[in-house]
């Protein structure tokens, strides 16, 4: 036999051999127990990896929290083979938290007897000595008509006319009110959105 004839057979030897060293130590493969190295690589033999070995790399080979659809569109191919195939690292991928369905702001409670007690007490004040109350009674019916505006007790029909009126009332007192000018100034405006004239 040749040196020629002999280095070839040797090297054909070689290479069977390492062909067969490649396919009977697969350790990724005999780890996760997938079908075939195919499962994550372009070729049989293994060398590039495809979507599925990009992800395990990244992941500190790990298929935790694998989805092997997601990933192939991100990758922009087609789910690889054995789509069925669990890996032993594989577990669900997180799903997204559903969104919150807001929860509407509580009502504010308004207690009008409470409110119309406290003004009723100031008014007794400001009659006996209105230079020394006109404020706090004013303040008082402030705070009245801003509940009587805010009570859900009330249809808007009703209740707006009548804050209107309280209100109207705390600022012939005291015309530098602020919470009564705030209130009005609104009242006033939503019924001029709605081309509604204000009520007198």
């Amino acid at each position: 036999m040749s040196n020629i004839s002999i280095k070839l057979t040797l090297a054909g030897v070689a290479l069977a051999s390492m062909a067969s060293i490649a396919s009977a130590f697969p350790p990724f493969k005999d780890k996760e127990k997938v079908p075939a190295c195919t499962f994550c690589h372009q070729q049989p033999s293994g060398g590039k990896r495809n979507y599925r070995g990009m992800f395990y790399k990244r992941n500190a080979l790990s298929f935790a929290k694998f989805d092997d659809k997601a990933e192939a569109e991100k990758a922009g191919v087609e789910v690889g083979p054995f789509p069925d195939a669990k890996p032993t690292s594989w577990t669900a991928p997180d799903k997204p938290e559903p969104e919150a369905t807001p929860t509407p702001a509580p009502r504010p409670k308004v207690n009008i007897p409470v409110l119309k007690a406290k003004a009723a007490e100031w008014y007794a004040k400001y009659k006996k000595d209105p230079k020394a109350n006109a404020k706090p009674y004013s303040q008082a019916l402030a705070e009245l008509g801003h509940g009587q505006m805010l009570d859900q007790s009330v249809p808007p029909v009703k209740r707006y006319p009548m804050a209107l009126g309280t209100l109207r009332s705390a600022l012939k007192v005291d015309k530098t009110n602020k919470l009564a000018l705030e209130d009005l100034a609104m009242i006033e405006n939503a019924y001029k959105s709605m081309g509604k004239p204000v009520p007198k």
